[in-house]
């Protein structure tokens, strides 16, 4: 139940980033077209481009660490006993999760600032604009909540070897094995 509910929300994530960019692509096509064959450009585009830009990274937060699309460095890791592995995995997603609880109420504070200010071009609240910061950053806190705790009920009930390593993805996890992306 939990993992066909938390596939639904992937999709429904994979399908609204995949629709701002196509958004985004089509408001850019737009504006050259009307600034080069109708010698009129829209005013608002760039502003629009660059709004919905801004919402594809910060939603993108969750993707990526959904995806495991992020950068690491396993030399060592690689080649330490399973105990040890599972508890670095464990501190890993611990310091992981400080940084994003952190990041989470700055990103409420920097959402307040900014919902004073009104856009030049497009006259949108600015706070609106900003708001996927702290989706983003939410939704990725629950993600390696849920996934800390995975990792810490099973190096402490005796089983480190059972932890996924850094490099599978959460796909491959859930697959039992078998990527299916």
């Amino acid at each position: 139940m939990f993992n066909k509910t938390r596939g639904y929300l992937a999709s429904l994530e994979t399908i609204f980033l995949i629709s701002c960019l196509g958004v985004m692509g089509i408001v850019l096509f737009a504006q050259v077209v009307t600034r080069y064959v109708f010698q009129t450009p829209l005013v608002w585009s760039e502003e629009a481009a660059r709004y919905l830009h801004v919402w594809i990274a910060l939603f993108g937060i969750h993707f990526g660490l959904r995806q495991n699309a992020h950068i690491r460095v396993t030399f060592f890791y690689d080649r330490m006993p399973g105990k040890i592995k599972g508890l670095v995995r464990v501190f890993s997603d611990l310091v992981i999760l400080a940084t994003i609880g952190v990041y989470l109420p700055g990103s409420v504070i920097f959402i307040q600032d900014q919902a004073t200010i009104v856009s030049s071009a497009m006259e949108v609240n600015m706070g609106l604009v900003y708001i996927p910061s702290f989706i983003g950053f939410f939704v990725a806190f629950l993600y390696f909540l849920v996934q800390t705790l995975q990792s810490v009920h099973l190096v402490f009930s005796g089983h480190p070897e059972d932890v996924p390593a850094l490099e599978e993805t959460p796909a491959t996890i859930v697959q039992g094995g078998q990527d299916q992306c």
